[in-house]
């Protein structure tokens, strides 16, 4: 039998971590089959001309994802996704579960109550349908993606965010990153040029290859994408879209000035550009701003989602898009799942217009607000800190001697996950020192300080970078 030799796509992750997803991707395509060995740790060191260490991280990785069980003095064995219906996400989109016992600082999530405070919401809205008897629309195919009374919730919840449109023009969809999918397919093709952040929301790296478009990452300072940088890289790649995130951007939470904004519109006017705005932090954003739909209505499509504001769980996301785009978009909901879950649908619509989804924002916001300060507090005097009150992540560039990478492992090390530039990077350029650190996965107010705590011992030398590290 061949042995088999990983191939490791182009990027900067850690390499271990690019081998563990090359076997991943290969038990997924079938080239790895359940029962085949892998090679020995010094042939796959020797083979791809990294260290023994390396590949038993690799290795170790691929084990705790269920992929491969490792039996002494016989190697490493396949035994693919066991009990799984799919393969994880890979590592650069939204890493790894953390390990029992791990603080998780890594997953950009909306906080959750230990109380339970949305589970109850999400039962008291569910007993009320069973009271008052389902109807049976919900149980129906629906047209133009959902109901009109769904999408009229929709477009009076998308007023409330600054976003001003009639129902038919808004498109339901599961979540924003089905959003995603569906305004790429719809304005792009094989082969084009899509422009974003050189730093950016990994899920659209994943989109770029799935969909075989060409990632360029335009150049970055405290607010978001630089002007001069995508109006010279839309001329020289001849580029026809363009993603940003201009509120908290991630991973650096950046947040576009009025002036850049309309910078940006007006290069994307010059330029032919067509942008997608996604903007998961709406709710929370700081009041004034100008979202780029209403700076350049014409070439502009608005995403948004429940995700941030409200919880992950309920995958409902609305796209807003020039008239001229919306049937093509339909066409790519009706192609991809043809339809939202309309129970879905019909919860978000009640927690609209029942005052629910105002009060579990008000209630996440303010955790969101004092875990913000404490971030402050605790790491903003030992590093260059990039943080807003509403902002579910913050951006820690890190100080000599550390590297991010080094910085990652040894937070694991102390038993806290955090998200390393490595994974947000576009291209093979220059990657900042620099970690991304969320607020909302840890539950308690005390265990999340726990975490900071041990960050800022690191930060502050108490512990050697990459002690006992391979």
């Amino acid at each position: 039998m061949t042995i088999w030799r990983p191939h490791l796509e182009d990027g900067v992750l850690p390499r271990y971590m690019a081998i563990a997803d090359a076997i991943a991707r290969d038990v997924q395509k079938g080239v790895l089959q359940a029962g085949q060995r892998l090679p020995t740790h010094r042939e796959m060191a020797r083979h791809l001309g990294v260290t023994v260490g390396t590949v038993s991280r690799a290795y170790a990785e691929a084990n705790r994802r269920g992929l491969t069980v490792g039996e002494v003095g016989r190697g490493t064995f396949v035994q693919g996704p066991k009990g799984m219906d799919a393969l994880p996400l890979p590592s650069e989109v939204i890493g790894s579960p953390a390990d029992e016992g791990e603080l998780e600082l890594g997953l950009a999530l909306p906080w959750t109550s230990p109380e339970r405070a949305d589970g109850a919401e999400l039962a008291a809205t569910l007993g009320r349908l069973a009271d008052n008897g389902c109807t049976d629309d919900l149980l129906e195919y629906q047209p133009n993606s959902a109901s009109p009374r769904h999408r009229a919730a929709l477009a009076s919840w998308l007023a409330g965010l600054g976003v001003g449109t009639q129902p038919d023009r808004v498109l339901a969809t599961c979540g924003s990153q089905h959003g995603l999918l569906v305004t790429l397919s719809a304005i792009t093709s094989p082969g084009d040029v899509l422009l974003t952040g050189e730093l950016t929301y990994p899920g659209i790296k994943s989109l770029a290859r799935m969909l075989g478009l060409r990632l360029r990452g335009v150049p970055m300072d405290r607010e978001g994408i630089v002007p001069e940088g995508l109006d010279r890289l839309a001329q020289d790649t001849s580029a026809r879209a363009l993603y940003c995130i201009p509120t908290f951007q991630n991973p650096t939470c950046g947040t576009m000035s009025e002036e850049r904004r309309l910078a940006v519109a007006e290069i994307a006017w010059e330029r032919d550009l067509t942008v997608i705005e996604d903007d998961l932090y709406a709710a929370s954003a700081p009041a004034g701003l100008p979202k780029l739909i209403s700076l350049a209505p014409e070439r502009t499509l608005f995403l948004t989602s429940f995700s941030k504001a409200a919880t992950f769980g309920l995958r409902v996301g609305a796209v807003v898009a020039p008239a001229g785009l919306t049937e093509r978009l339909r066409s790519g909901v009706r192609a991809s799942l043809w339809m939202p879950p309309p129970l879905m649908l019909e919860i978000a619509t009640r927690w609209i217009t029942d005052g629910t989804l105002e009060r579990m924002i008000a209630r996440k916001a303010a955790e969101t607000r004092a875990r913000h300060e404490l971030m402050q507090a605790t790491l903003g005097g030992c590093a260059d800190l990039h943080a807003h009150p509403g902002a579910l992540h913050a951006w820690l560039v890190l100080p000599d001697p550390w590297r991010s990478e080094d910085f990652v492992a040894s937070a694991r090390q102390r038993g806290v996950r955090v998200a390393g530039a490595e994974a947000f990077a576009v291209g093979r350029g220059r990657v900042p020192h620099a970690v991304r650190v969320s607020s909302g996965p840890v539950r308690s107010r005390e265990r999340f300080q726990e975490a900071l705590d041990a960050l800022a011992d690191l930060l502050e030398g108490a512990v050697e970078p990459c002690a006992g590290i391979l």
